[in-house]
Formats: C-alpha cells, sequence, structure tokens
C-alpha cells in the first residue's frame, strides 16, 4: 500500500501539540468559535431560525446526512486539503454522495441539543470549565481516516500487553480492578509514582481506562478518564467506539468525569443524534433528480 501523503503526519503531530497546551488556550479558542456563531456569515440579524434551515449534507460512513450547519464545526470531506495545505481549485460541489472526512460537535446532555441559540452558547461557555459539566464534545471521523470498527479493541490488547509486559514508562503498565466499574472493565496504573512516593493510581498524572466487551468478546467501547493535574482544572473522559453496522464511522466523545456513571446514556444518546442527521429518502429522490438533470 502507498505511505500516506506527508500532511498526515503534520496534522497529527500538531494536533499532539495542540493537546498540551494549557486549557486556558483551549478556553479560548472554544469561545471564539461559539462567538464565530453570532458574527460574520452566522450574524442575528439573519436569525438562528433561517440557518436551521441550512446543512452539511454528506455520506458519513455509508449513511447520508443533513447535518445543521449550527450544529457542526471544523467539517472535512475526503480529498480536502491537509494541515499547512491550500486547496487547489474551488471547493468541490458537495452532495449527499461527498464522503465525510471528519467533524465536531458540542451537545448538552441528556436532551444533545446543539448550540442553536444564544441562550445555550452561553451555557456552554458558563459549565465549560465547571467538574459539573454537562456538556459532551463529539469528534467523528469517517471516510479516509477510518480507523475500522475495531479501534477499541485495539486499545484494549494496548491495555492487557502492558500486564503481560511493562513498558519503561510508569504511568503506561496498568492493573486491572477485580471488580466492575458502572458495568466496564476497569484498569489503573500499578506500582509506585517515583516523584511522589504515592501508589502509581492516586497520581495526577495518570488515566484510568475503561472497557465493555461485546457478545463476541472484543472490546467494543473504550474510555480513558484523566484525573485534574492542573489546579482548578476539570478531570475529564474520552470514550470511542464504532458506529458499524449503522455507519462506519469512529466517534469521539469527551465528557466530565463526573458523568462517567452515564456512559451507556451517553453513547446511546450521542448514536441517536448521529442517526437523527440521516437524509430522508424524499430528499434522496429529489438530489438523485437534480443530478440527472444537470447531466
Amino acid at each position: 500500500m502507498a505511505q500516506k501523503t506527508p500532511w498526515r503526519t503534520l496534522r497529527q503531530s500538531a494536533y499532539f501539540l495542540i493537546g498540551l497546551t494549557v486549557p486556558a488556550s483551549y478556553l479560548a479558542w472554544k469561545t471564539q468559535a461559539a462567538e464565530s456563531l453570532t458574527a460574520g456569515a452566522h450574524s442575528p440579524q439573519r436569525g438562528l431560525d433561517q440557518h436551521a434551515q441550512n446543512y452539511f449534507i454528506g455520506d458519513l460512513g455509508g449513511m447520508k446526512v443533513h447535518i445543521p450547519k449550527y450544529c457542526a464545526e471544523h467539517v472535512e470531506y475526503d480529498a480536502d486539503p491537509g494541515f499547512g495545505e491550500r486547496r487547489k481549485g474551488p471547493e468541490p460541489e458537495r452532495t449527499v454522495d461527498s464522503r465525510l472526512r471528519s467533524f465536531g460537535i458540542d451537545a448538552r446532555f441528556p436532551e444533545m441539543k446543539c448550540k442553536q441559540s444564544k441562550a445555550m452558547q452561553e451555557d456552554y461557555r458558563h459549565q465549560f470549565l465547571s467538574q459539573n459539566n454537562n456538556w459532551v464534545s463529539i469528534g467523528i471521523n469517517a471516510g479516509e481516516i477510518y480507523p475500522g470498527a475495531e479501534a477499541a479493541n485495539r486499545h484494549a490488547g494496548y491495555v492487557k500487553r502492558s500486564i503481560e509486559k511493562p513498558t519503561e514508562f510508569w504511568f503506561e503498565n496498568y492493573e486491572r480492578i477485580p471488580e466492575l466499574v458502572f458495568g466496564l472493565d476497569a484498569y489503573v496504573v500499578k506500582g509506585i509514582d517515583p516523584y511522589s512516593g504515592s501508589p502509581a493510581r492516586e497520581s495526577e498524572k495518570t488515566n484510568d481506562k475503561f472497557f465493555s466487551y461485546d457478545k463476541s468478546g472484543a472490546a467494543d467501547t473504550y474510555i480513558s478518564c484523566s484525573k485534574t493535574n492542573v489546579s482548578g482544572g476539570v478531570s475529564t473522559c474520552a470514550m470511542k467506539f464504532s458506529m458499524e453496522p449503522t455507519a462506519k464511522a469512529l466517534v469521539n466523545i469527551r465528557f466530565a468525569r463526573s458523568l462517567l456513571p452515564q456512559w451507556r446514556n451517553i453513547r446511546q444518546s450521542t448514536i441517536d443524534l448521529l442517526t437523527s442527521f440521516a437524509t430522508p429518502k424524499e430528499d434522496l429522490v429529489r438530489s438523485a433528480r437534480q443530478s440527472s438533470n444537470r447531466n
């Protein structure tokens, strides 16, 4: 198989570096993104009701979708320019057959409403750095960057291998907790924190890992939860799972650790939200007719 284009490596490196920035920087970026909904193309004069009629359309892992523009951010399609690249030529006309590559959604749990009004935007900003934040951030990987349905199981394999063969990094060596945690298989870092002398599992620098399994015994959901490693910080969890067979898409959800007991509801509510974007059959017929007329 041909090697991936260099910009993929650059983009992955950039994402890693971005992940190391302080929460304040991330908050500033998210605040700016939220404010963009009430400026420029999303100006109050046009009204949010009008924007509700505008959609990102495309093929989400085999599922044709119409996603309200007030709901999705940073939408990318297959063959879009990579990190640091410029588009060559005009942007292609998007249809329900245009393969979506990635996008993000912020939704308030449990009703799973997006930032579709000023009140919702203010609520999001107010809760952003709260330990009891009930907003979830959803990221989608599909199309040419879909890692496959077994992504969660690969994470499980990595954690289990660290038990059999410890690594040189103390914070990556895990042991399984005998009892289930909220119905999940749970793993914590074993041994001693070399800096504090305390049990490693108590260190603010470590993550706890959780897995659920399908009927075949393969891990179908992976959750990694951090601790508050900065003063006044927020403990968060990141959950990953595939939407197959509904769609070939990997779902990444970040939420406050206080919501971990509700991980099943968050998972199902996210699936319900994404499937609610499925394009009605009559729209598909209309799109096919319009395409035929153009040809």
